[in-house]
């Protein structure tokens, strides 16, 4: 009789618990991989705002020669704000008729005046001070984040912002502040109204569209622009000829499509996922994108106070990206 072949190969089954164990290990990799790769396109976009506002700075300045800021203003936002209605008016109408209206008005209403604001401050100050200044909504973020909300301000905090003020200052002071006039304190009032813009934005962009949030920003400055422009008189000054030269118009094509319909946009959108607090210290890169692009196309140099100064900076953006990603 022939016996049937055993073969030598033992098999052995692993539990249940086992399998159930390695899927899980498995889901939780790859959800912190998920994680990390949106982290990094989530601050890699507030970076690329602070990068767009740099250039809309230097190409306002340019246009400001020849044209009233206030007009400026308004012609950009009220054309950004039909814009954004043209191509999202259904959700737009959705939000204004179902969101309680003081939710989202308020962050918005505070982000135009902070705009009209740092407006008058750039040409009643120096544009260094007015930078340093600006630039302190990263510090005031997280105060009103403690005061309002009761979030813990932890010794990594304390550390970051305050290596943060001091590149800053040395970036953007370079030594020396000019006195401490009306421009400084508008500057300053900018910076805080910003601070707030961003923290009632986030919890606003529970309810609404971003792009709700980002009609309403332009709306509301376009309309406070015009009021300026009507108070100062700025409607009885000749501009109209200046204005419709071609890189006036350039320079207003930039800043509507670029640096308020996508920066703006991009802002909110992000806000949606990334705390105010870690959007205020990625904006810090404004400063130092604008000394870069000014060495570029005006031929400004950086002394060693601005290395120095944009060396700490980067590495405080890089360390408060790495605190957001843990959390996460």
């Amino acid at each position: 009789m022939k016996e049937s072949a055993v073969s030598n190969t033992t098999v052995v089954s692993m539990p249940s618990w086992y399998s159930f164990k390695k899927t899980k290990s498995t889901n939780v990799a790859k959800q912190l991989c998920f994680c990390h790769t949106f982290c990094v396109l989530y601050c890699s976009l507030i970076l690329l705002q602070s990068l767009l506002f740099a250039l809309v700075d230097i190409f306002t300045k340019i246009a400001l020669e020849t044209v009233p800021v206030f007009i400026f203003v308004s012609i950009r936002m009220g054309l950004t704000a039909v814009l954004l209605f043209l191509f999202f008016r259904k959700s737009i109408v959705h939000d204004i008729r179902h969101v309680r209206f003081g939710l989202y008005f308020w962050p918005a209403f505070c982000l135009a005046v902070s705009i009209i604001m740092s407006n008058i401050a750039v040409h009643l100050t120096a544009a260094t001070s007015f930078a340093f200044l600006r630039s302190l909504t990263a510090i005031i973020v997280p105060l009103i984040m403690t005061l309002f909300f009761g979030r813990k301000y932890t010794i990594t905090d304390v550390v970051i912002q305050t290596s943060l003020v001091a590149g800053l200052y040395l970036l953007c002071a370079r030594g020396g502040l000019s006195e401490f006039g009306i421009g400084e304190v508008l500057a300053l009032g900018c910076a805080t109204l910003a601070a707030v813009s961003l923290v009632f934005s986030s919890k606003a962009l529970k309810s609404v569209n971003p792009y709700t949030m980002t009609f309403m920003q332009m709306g509301c400055g376009c309309v406070l622009a015009l009021i300026s422009a009507v108070v100062t008189g700025s409607f009885r000054t000749e501009w109209t000829a200046s204005f419709f030269s071609s890189r006036v118009l350039m320079i207003l094509l930039y800043n509507v499509l670029i640096g308020s319909f996508v920066a703006y946009s991009i802002q909110n959108k992000v806000l949606v996922k990334v705390s105010p607090k870690t959007v205020g210290i990625l904006q810090c890169a404004y400063p130092v994108f604008t000394a870069v692009v000014a060495n570029i196309l005006l031929g400004e140099t950086m002394n060693i106070h601005g290395i120095i100064g944009s060396t700490i900076i980067i590495a405080c953006i890089v360390a408060q990206s790495l605190s957001h990603e843990a959390k996460k």
